[in-house]
């Protein structure tokens, strides 16, 4: 079995910059047939998004996928592992934590990979994968971490030089903690060797029904063979009835079938007669047709133009008469149109005289003034 994560992990996952929106996230996931994506700031990892978080915090809360950007969704707090740690390591903080997928990230938090629980059981051997699956499905744990969100981050644990001062408190804590995983181990191997006595019970319990049935079977055979030799041989007397029975039908068929004929030619040449007198007289009457036709067209013809004659004389007689009338129309309005000239002229004429004679007046008048003038002088 490969020792360090590396040989095992997915390496180059599908990824999500923290500052798309849901909607993009979820295309994404859907084309990738993902139900988990990392969420990272160039290439820093900085959360993991699930597709029970898209719909815990956003379709339940009614928010538009398009508008909420994937960090404000994201679960931070998560698990991780360095790519050059041992595979029992992470079996055991899988166990531990419940989790069937830890991020695989270098020292500086840059993201490299996604191992997962198959990738282990790919490469690891079927008893620790059934106690790894049984501790992460254990009743009463702390489900995903990564979907829950409810863990601090740690990212790749390294070995570090213990202080001084903790050196002696320190191991006791970590062989507690050694002693209550090699417990839950032993449990769920205990588990499995129940699981498999129960098993092999059932499989012989199985072998037994089998046997039983395929004895049973063998005998329904047997009786399924005579009765479909019987059949065959009832089928064949009724072949050989039906096949009498259908000569029978033949001849009888052939003639009748005689008869029909003879029938058939009688009436086909009074068919042919009566044809034959329908299209005489059909031609007759098409003829007739004919001629009451043309005679029809040839008199419609006539009233057609004699009354486009009649039209066009009433039409010109029509024109005559308005044009008549608008030569009297024009002549009145001359007229009219002479006589206020003329009146005009003449009212004009009057004016200028009685503009004469009073000029004359006053001419008079002053001629007048003038003299007596004079003569008082």
């Amino acid at each position: 079995m490969p020792q360090n994560i590396r040989d095992v992990m997915t390496s180059n996952p599908c990824t999500i910059d923290a500052d798309r929106s849901v909607a993009y996230a979820a295309k994404m996931m859907l084309e990738e047939d993902v139900g988990l994506a990392p969420i990272v700031e160039g290439d820093k990892l900085i959360g993991m998004l699930t597709d029970r978080d898209i719909a815990t915090r956003v379709a339940a809360d009614g928010r538009d996928p398009d508008q909420v950007k994937v960090r404000d969704v994201a679960s931070t707090q998560l698990f991780t592992i360095g790519p050059r740690q041992d595979l029992d390591e992470a079996l055991r903080m899988m166990a531990k934590h419940q989790v069937r997928r830890l991020p695989v990230v270098e020292a500086d938090g840059r993201l490299v990979g996604v191992v997962a629980q198959a990738d282990i059981a790919r490469e690891g051997n079927d008893t620790q994968t059934g106690q790894l699956v049984e501790e992460i499905s254990e009743s009463g744990g702390q489900m995903s971490s990564i979907e829950e969100g409810q863990f601090p981050v740690q990212f790749p644990r390294q070995i570090e030089e213990q202080p001084e001062t903790l050196v002696g408190e320190e191991p006791q804590v970590e062989e507690q903690r050694e002693e209550e995983a090699v417990s839950k181990v032993q449990a769920a191997s205990s588990r499995g060797r129940r699981k498999r006595s129960t098993a092999k019970r059932k499989t012989a319990t199985r072998k037994r029904s089998t046997g039983k049935r395929k004895t049973a079977a063998k005998k329904s055979t047997g009786t399924r063979k005579r009765k479909t030799a019987s059949r065959k041989r009832s089928t064949a007397k009724r072949t050989t009835a039906k096949r009498r029975s259908t000569a029978k039908r033949a001849g009888t068929k052939r003639r009748s079938t005689a008869k029909k004929r003879g029938t058939a030619k009688k009436r086909t040449t009074a068919k042919r007669r009566t044809t034959a007198k329908r299209r005489s007289t059909g031609k007759k009457r098409s003829t007739a047709k004919k001629r009451s036709t043309t005679k029809r067209r040839s008199t419609a013809k006539k009233r057609g133009t004699a009354k486009k004659r009649s039209t066009a004389k009433k039409r010109s007689t029509a024109k005559r008469k308005t044009a008549g009338r608008k030569a009297a129309a024009t002549r009145k309005r001359k007229t009219a149109t002479r006589k206020t000239a003329g009146r005009k002229a003449a009212a004009t004429r009057k004016r200028k005289t009685a503009t004469r004679k009073t000029a004359g007046r006053k001419a008079a008048g002053t001629r007048k003034r003038r003299t007596t003038r004079r003569k008082t002088r």
